[in-house]
């Protein structure tokens, strides 16, 4: 059931090849907009795209004379999650989601755990290997959503 648009590529690619590319773009931004809700709507919620939760972030140490919190440590990448910092490029012939390069740095060492700098405006700064929490990717009800947008457009063709 997940590959329903591996089934209907050859179907979909010959009805798409007829369309204009300006018609062609107008859908591959439609389905971008849909990857970016659900990626967003994900990312929010720590959860990475095949369902499980993303690795919670360590917990801060109290510094002298502060009580340990207690609690869940808070939501992560409150900034990356934006619309306005996921950007959709499509194309005729396909779609990219991508984010702009101020954050994409963040989100590269997140999704693949690369180590980075804690803070990079300092010269010396410590190191850390971060964990790996996927940030983008399709899940199968991504597929689903994507799939039924392009057959409600082919149905108003």
């Amino acid at each position: 059931m997940d590959d329903n648009l591996d089934t209907l590529e050859p179907w979909l690619g010959g009805l798409l090849a007829k369309t204009e590319p300006r018609q062609r773009m107008a859908l591959a931004r439609a389905v971008g907009q849909i990857m970016r809700r659900t990626n967003a709507a994900r990312v929010m919620a720590n959860v990475e795209p095949d369902g499980t939760p993303m690795a919670e972030r360590k917990p801060k140490k109290p510094r002298k004379g502060q009580k340990e919190r207690k609690g869940k440590a808070g939501r992560m990448f409150k900034r990356i999650e934006l619309a306005r910092n996921m950007q959709i490029q499509p194309s005729a012939d396909d779609v990219t989601l991508s984010f702009k390069p101020r954050i994409a740095q963040t989100a590269k060492e997140h999704h693949f755990g690369l180590e980075a700098p804690v803070d990079r405006r300092i010269r010396n700064s410590i190191r850390v290997r971060y964990k790996a929490r996927r940030l983008l990717g399709i899940a199968a009800a991504d597929r689903e959503a994507m799939l039924g947008k392009v057959m409600d457009w082919l149905d108003k063709r």
